[in-house]
């Protein structure tokens, strides 16, 4: 069906098919949840004879899996309720894995924010990180801590989970050639390099001596993951060798089924980090301007790397010291971030897991 609808507008002259690219964007951000939404809702009711109790986390993948334990404190305060969680559409599947939550809404618009519905909606909750409620003031608490404070709750679990089933990992795998790999026991590592907040980055360079590193004393194979400009714009992260590259490939559970395959991941702060905590996936993240102990899973194998300057952490101070595109110092915390200290993490950690499995 989708083939043949763009197969239709773009035969029609350039003017009429831009028309009606702008009336359907118009329509997805603007009406179709806003039409869908409640009519799925009322079904739902009707259906388990309940009213229900909305966790609304849109946008960002990280923060959308650190808003999961805030499930079972709000299933305890509403025990008479259905609770529902509305994410932006592509992060629907990644829900519903976590097994937490047996009714998910994926909605079109990244901004759409759920309304009352013929009273059948008790409560809605919209957690928010401190930032997000004042662009001046850093967070000094984990994340999954930070969006459950946001909404008056204190989670006993900080831990989000996800379960890949063995049918989603091979799928993963056949889809990108890597499922005969996998099956003769070769181990697969993963790499996420951005692109994200410029303060959050690692120079691509870096990357690259770290992958040429990484071959020379180990047998693996690396994913690289993330996003990059783009097809149509010449981008360094696009230009590292030794790797698989999948940037700008993926659906958000095919990322999951990859790095559920995988036997480390390493990535500078980004929703991978948050993936493989919930994964159960060892992990060795890139920090800078964060703090990693705000970041980090709880309870999985990670490590954190810094470097060793002043402005460390500025993201966790009040007014914050950085804004996303930049810094008053240069963002010499990701830049003096040394190749050699970041293998030596990964280094110790595959060997850690290695002997577990032997």
């Amino acid at each position: 069906m989708r083939f043949f609808r763009r197969f239709f507008v773009s035969a029609l002259p350039y003017p009429i098919s831009r028309l009606l690219k702008i009336c359907r964007k118009w329509y997805l951000d603007h009406l179709e949840d806003r039409i869908i939404f409640p009519i799925w809702i009322a079904f739902q009711c009707i259906r388990n004879k309940k009213r229900v109790v909305i966790l609304r986390r849109i946008n960002a993948l990280g923060d959308v899996l650190c808003t999961l334990p805030m499930v079972e404190d709000i299933k305890q305060r509403h025990p008479h309720c259905e609770l529902v969680f509305v994410t932006a559409r592509p992060y629907r599947k990644m829900v519903l894995l976590s097994e937490t939550v047996s009714f998910v809404y994926g909605a079109s618009s990244w901004t759409f924010a759920p309304f009352p519905v013929f009273g059948l909606i008790e409560k809605i909750y919209s957690p928010q990180t401190t930032d997000e409620r004042d662009p001046l003031a850093g967070a000094k608490c984990h994340l999954v801590d930070d969006l459950a404070g946001s909404c008056g709750l204190n989670v006993s679990n900080k831990q989000s989970r996800l379960f890949a089933p063995r049918s989603l990992i091979e799928a993963s795998l056949s889809t990108y050639g890597l499922l005969s790999e996998f099956s003769h026991g070769r181990r697969l590592l993963a790499i996420s390099c951005g692109r994200t907040w410029p303060v959050r980055m690692w120079d691509a360079y870096k990357w690259q001596q770290l992958v040429d590193l990484i071959h020379k004393d180990f047998d693996v194979t690396i994913l690289q993951f993330g996003f990059t400009l783009g097809p149509d714009v010449e981008d360094e992260f696009d230009k590292i060798s030794g790797v698989v590259p999948l940037v700008n490939r993926l659906k958000t559970e095919e990322l999951i089924g990859l790095l559920a395959s995988c036997s480390l991941v390493v990535s500078i702060d980004s929703g991978p980090v948050h993936i493989a905590g919930a994964l159960g996936v060892p992990l060795v993240g890139l920090f800078g301007a964060v703090n990693p102990q705000y970041r980090m899973p709880k309870s999985s194998p990670a490590a954190g790397v810094i470097s060793n300057v002043p402005c460390l952490f500025c993201h966790n101070t009040t007014p914050l010291g950085h804004w996303k595109n930049g810094c008053p110092h240069n963002m010499r915390c990701m830049k003096e971030l040394d190749v050699q200290s970041v293998f030596t993490a990964v280094r110790d950690m595959l060997s850690v897991t290695a002997s577990k499995v032997s």
